[in-house]
């Protein structure tokens, strides 16, 4: 498997993409196969960047999961 990175943001024609340490590098959004949004997990490949689609849903399952955990413990305290 490739280096792994999250979508950070897209400015013009570049992504700014997050290294797994939270660093931050700069790619041409025309190495990005498919259409990446914010937030996908890309895999480094030989000719760029692939969307790693399971990765971004379980990612996106974790996140909504603590959304949930963290809300339902604050409608407890009131």
């Amino acid at each position: 498997m490739g280096k792994l990175y999250t979508v950070d943001r897209f400015e013009e024609n570049i992504a700014v993409l997050e290294n797994e340490d939270g660093s931050h590098i700069n790619a041409p959004r025309s190495l990005i196969s498919g259409n990446a949004q914010e937030g996908d997990i890309l895999e480094r490949v030989e000719n760029g960047y692939i969307i790693r689609e399971d990765l971004t849903r379980e990612r996106r399952e974790r996140i909504i999961g603590k959304q949930k955990r963290l809300f339902r413990h604050r409608s407890d305290e009131t």
